[in-house]
Parts: structure tokens; sequence; C-alpha cells
């Protein structure tokens, strides 16, 4: 029955990528939509392999910085817990451990769900019944919110690298977005609101506009978070050590997140297929002058997935099992 559940509400969820063919090639729909996830992750994978195949042995051996490791690992339960806030705040009327539940639920979903859909299917199925189309608004306007402040900071990054055009064009979508989910309804809005590929912004605007705001400052806020967290876990690997000046140091890693995550956001991958798109992206943005440098890149890319997705999705799994253990003894003993 949960399977099925599950199935459903992927369904409602990725109806508006099913609606239309990503490209005229004259193939199947999920045929496209398989090469679109499957062509990054061959590019991506051959590109690494090139990349690091060529490095000395010596490159791997890491001198771990166990203060800036353990401050990293430290800030996750922030992280999540600024995202479970947020999902309280786009979801009232319950208990703040429950709504983290959901969230951690809806990450370990995420490993397998192509476009994040996979968080959303097990936000969603982790909610009760009545609180589910609900919460397909929510999880929207949480997604719209944190898109807005990858594609802000991307922008500003492009702007630091002096790529004045680009930099200026994606600040540009930045305004016109905040914009639109701030309530702004031009007449173009008028008639995008509608196609099929706008579905989250459709649905994120049903959210009243304070809470939508306050989704956004809590966005904010956490991805500050999780570039710190970039920032600490390359410096635990020893990226860059060589440079005396730390704010230099800190400067350019900072601008390599943020352009890893604004490159990430383009892709259609679930949390499993970034493995071979961020580091790969990483490597593109960040400053790397040495094999050590390059490698501390990978070393610090796995760890941040390791302690920002996958020990929460673990978590969120056994979280959830045990709560919904609980909830059928409880009914049971009801009923007896």
């Amino acid at each position: 029955m949960a399977s099925k559940t599950s199935a459903t509400l992927g369904q409602k969820l990725g109806r508006t990528h099913q609606k239309q063919r990503p490209l005229n090639w004259g193939l199947p729909t999920s045929v496209q939509w398989g090469l679109l996830f499957f062509l990054p992750l061959v590019f991506c994978g051959f590109w690494l392999y090139a990349k690091l195949s060529s490095l000395p042995s010596g490159a791997w051996e890491w001198t771990i910085y166990s203060g800036a490791l353990f401050a990293a690992v430290a800030l996750v339960p922030i992280n999540w817990w600024l995202e479970s806030f947020k999902w309280a705040e786009l979801m009232p009327w319950a208990r703040m451990p429950r709504r983290m539940r959901e969230v951690l639920y809806g990450t370990a979903w995420s490993m397998i769900g192509p476009f994040r859909l996979g968080a959303g299917v097990g936000r969603v199925a982790a909610v009760r019944t009545s609180e589910r189309n609900m919460a397909i608004r929510a999880f929207a306007t949480a997604s719209v919110a944190q898109w807005w402040c990858t594609i802000t900071a991307a922008a500003f990054g492009l702007l630091c690298m002096h790529y004045f055009l680009a930099g200026s064009s994606v600040l540009f979508l930045s305004a016109v977005s905040l914009c639109l989910y701030l309530g702004w309804s031009p007449k173009f809005w008028l008639y995008l609101r509608n196609k099929p590929w706008m579905g989250d912004w459709g649905k994120s605007r049903k959210i009243p506009v304070i809470r939508r705001k306050r989704a956004l400052s809590l966005s904010v806020l956490r991805f500050l978070v999780m570039v710190s967290q970039f920032i600490l876990t390359l410096n635990a690997f020893g990226h860059l050590s060589s440079w005396g000046h730390d704010i230099d140091r800190f400067y350019a890693q900072g601008q390599g997140a943020v352009l890893t995550w604004g490159m990430t956001s383009l892709a259609p991958m679930p949390a499993f297929g970034d493995l071979g798109i961020r580091e790969a992206a990483a490597l593109f943005v960040i400053e790397a002058p040495t094999a050590a440098d390059t490698t501390a890149i990978v070393g610090a890319t796995l760890t941040l997935w390791i302690i920002n997705l996958f020990i929460p999705s673990v978590v969120g799994l056994v979280w959830h099992a045990i709560a919904c253990r609980e909830r059928k003894g409880f009914l049971s003993k009801l009923e007896a």
C-alpha cells in the first residue's frame, strides 16, 4: 500500500514533466528523459576519469584537518533544522519534530528521484492524507525559494570572476524571479502560468505571501550554512593550503562553492547522480593549482555529500519507520 501511494504521489508531482517531451527528437518521452539523465553522467564520468587518472598517487594522500571537518559536521543539524523550520512555516499546525522527520524522509527519497521530485514524494507521503495538497504547494514553494538563492549566488560568483554578461543575465533572471515569487503578476506571467513547465511556480504562488517571505529568508540562511560547510570541508582536506592569505583562500573557495551549486542546479539528476556531476562541476570552477588541491576538492565534495545527504537520509528512513511502527501499534491497541 505504501509503495502504491508513493507511486501515485510521484505521478502527481511529476505530471508537469510528463505532459511534454523535453526535446523534439521523435523518441518516446521516457527515452528522452532517460537520455537527459544518462548523458550528463557519462560525460562527467569521462571528464572526471581523464582529469583524475593522470594525477600522481601521492596526490591522494590527504592530511585531514579535524577542526574544520568537525565544524562542518556540527553545522549539519543547523542546516536541516533550518530546512525543517521552513517546512513547518509552510506546513503549520504540527509539532517541529514531526516536520523534521518528514523533511529527512523526503531527503531519503531524493536519493533516487529525478528533478528532486523524490524529496517531494517522500515529504508528501509522510504527511497526513488531509495535508497532502497543502504539502505539494509547500514543497513547490520551498524548492523555488532555495533555487532562487542558488542562482542569485551563482550570479554574484560569475560577476566576481569578471563574466559580466553572464552574471548580469543571471542576476536579471534572479530579480524577475524574486518579483514573481513575491506576487508580481505582469502580462507575461499570465501567459506563462498555465504552461506545464511552470508547475512549481504556479503552486508556490498559492501560499500566502507572508509565508513565502519567511521561507525565502530561511532559504537564504540555509544557503549561507551550506556554503560555510563547503568551505570548511575544502579546508579540512587542505585545499589551497599553500596560499598564505586566509581571506584570499576563503574568497576563492566561496566563489567556487556558489558556482558549483549553480551548475548542478541545472542538471536534472537525483542525489546519487550528484556524485559525478557535483565533483565535475567543482573541479571545473574551483581553483586547483596543484594535484593535491584537485584531490582535495574531490574529497571535500564526497564528504559533504555523506554528511549532508547520506547520513540524514538514513536517519530519516529509520525515524519514519519507527514512527510508522508506533502508529500501527497504537491503532491496533485502539481496535482491540
